[in-house]
C-alpha cells in the first residue's frame, strides 16, 4: 500500500487539497500499478507561523 504525505507551510481550500489528492493517486495509480484503495494520501499543513526558512518566519516572507 503506497503512502504519499505532503507537507505545506499555510493552508489551502478544500477543493484545491481534494484536487491534488486525486491527481497524486492517479500518478501512483498509472506508474506503481496498485488500484487507487491502495493509495493513502496524508496532508499536513504547518501554520505560516509556525514555519521558518533561514532563521525567517515563512508569515514574514513575501510571496
Amino acid at each position: 500500500m503506497p503512502e504519499i504525505v505532503v507537507y505545506s507551510a499555510g493552508s489551502r481550500p478544500d477543493d484545491q487539497k481534494k484536487a491534488l489528492c486525486k491527481d497524486i493517486t492517479d500518478a501512483v495509480v498509472k506508474n506503481y500499478k496498485v488500484p487507487a484503495e491502495a493509495v493513502v494520501i496524508t496532508l499536513v499543513e504547518t501554520p505560516r507561523t509556525d514555519k521558518a526558512k533561514g532563521g525567517v518566519m515563512f508569515s514574514e516572507m513575501t510571496r
